[in-house]
């Protein structure tokens, strides 16, 4: 229990101004009183409001003043004390999202989610949430929706939270979904779908009529497929990062992955000389700036392309989610894992790699820009297992 004194006076850098310091819900706080001499000229000392509630020097001061001038006039007007200001998770998100759209290719995401998915918090005061209150949240959203969402959802409000509480829009709280208050267990998300060639070739087939499209999706699909890269990092190449000469494209070092160079195949060389360099970027979208995402309308075509590549269950009845049922919930995450879409371009240019016997598990590693080898063991499975015929040979010979 911390120990202080209440009584002692603590001066402040305004005249007729002072504190004692005081506690609030067990933690330190400080109560502002005014001091000055009445229309009687008796000393008197009277109490504005503690620095939880919002109450600082200058406003006190000001009270002091408007005190001081109202004796002078011969009125005696009452201290007003500073009402409580309730601080809600709406206008914590309103501050948020000013700085995510500057700084947050994803902001539009996370608007979303806020919007559809935190809107029973909006009116709520941001410091009466609780770790409860996120946790039935939880559970509620993992009812009718995937892990991977009910992350997002729960990512979305720990950053809202954290910008308020860095940015003091409030004090003396502590964000009740950080440091794995409120987690749901690690999932295994990877995809492992990855696109046959017969399918490749059924694709490109198909996106032929599109290459010449504002859409950019036949060059984009190309440039994914053949050097493996993350969408993010092929929408942001310039032509700075073209080698023509030596055949070559220069990834940038990002959060997600490492430098490199990456060879360009035939029909990658014959697609970039084949765009214009009006822009900086390589590929801009029709407004010349940088693809957030695929157009959906490539994935429109992959599962047009290839059957039975749609998500078949259907989470809604009349307009209004309904909860799945177990069996659902399984066939979901296998329709999930398995589904083609844009993120098995760079599956498949990894998983043909490693199939083909030519390349060892370090060498697909620096081709994808992994920062560690853990990512890269995914693929250990679809690399020829010549050790099964070595050692047969081995112990057939005794």
């Amino acid at each position: 229990m911390v120990s202080i004194d209440n009584k002692k006076r603590h001066k402040t850098s305004k005249t007729g101004v002072f504190y004692r310091l005081s506690m609030t819900n067990g933690k330190k706080d400080k109560t502002y009183y005014i001091v000055y001499k009445n229309e009687h000229n008796k000393t008197v000392e009277s109490k504005v409001g503690k620095e939880s509630q919002g109450i600082g020097v200058n406003y006190v001061y000001n009270i002091y003043t408007a005190t001081i001038q109202n004796i002078k006039l011969g009125d005696t007007v009452p201290v007003k004390r500073k009402s409580r200001k309730i601080f809600t998770f709406e206008e914590a998100f309103n501050n948020y999202i000013i700085s995510a759209k500057s700084s947050k290719k994803s902001w539009k995401k996370d608007e979303e989610l806020f919007k559809n998915h935190l809107d029973n918090f909006h009116k709520i005061e941001l410091t009466s949430l609780k770790q409860k209150n996120f946790n039935n949240l939880k559970i509620e959203k993992l009812k009718t929706h995937s892990e991977r969402t009910v992350q997002y959802i729960l990512a979305v409000a720990r950053q809202i939270i954290n910008y308020a509480i860095n940015n003091e829009l409030v004090k003396n709280y502590v964000n009740p979904i950080s440091n794995g208050r409120v987690k749901i267990n690690r999932i295994d998300n990877a995809n492992t779908g990855f696109f046959s060639k017969e399918q490749a070739k059924d694709l490109f087939v198909a996106l032929k009529e599109y290459k010449t499209s504002s859409l950019q999706i036949y060059p984009l699909t190309v440039l994914l497929l053949h050097t493996g890269a993350r969408f993010s990092e092929v929408a942001s190449l310039t032509w700075e990062d073209i080698n023509f000469k030596e055949k070559t494209i220069y990834f940038k070092k990002t959060k997600e992955g490492n430098e490199r160079w990456i060879s360009m195949s035939s029909l990658v060389l014959e697609v970039l000389k084949s765009l214009s360099t009006d822009n900086t970027l390589i590929l801009p979208s029709s407004k010349g700036t940088q693809f957030k995402q695929m157009p959906d309308k490539l994935q429109e075509i992959i599962d047009t392309v290839i059957p039975n590549n749609k998500i078949t269950i259907i989470r809604t009845k009349n307009a209004k989610l309904i909860e799945l049922s177990d069996k659902d919930k399984v066939l979901l995450k296998q329709q999930r894992k398995k589904r083609l879409t844009v993120h098995s371009l760079r599956h498949t240019h990894a998983s043909w790699m490693a199939m083909s016997g030519d390349f060892n598990l370090m060498e697909i590693r620096d081709e994808l820009g992994h920062k560690n080898t853990k990512m890269t063991e995914r693929y250990a499975h679809l690399l020829p297992q010549d050790r099964h015929r070595k050692t047969n040979e081995l112990f057939d010979s005794l």
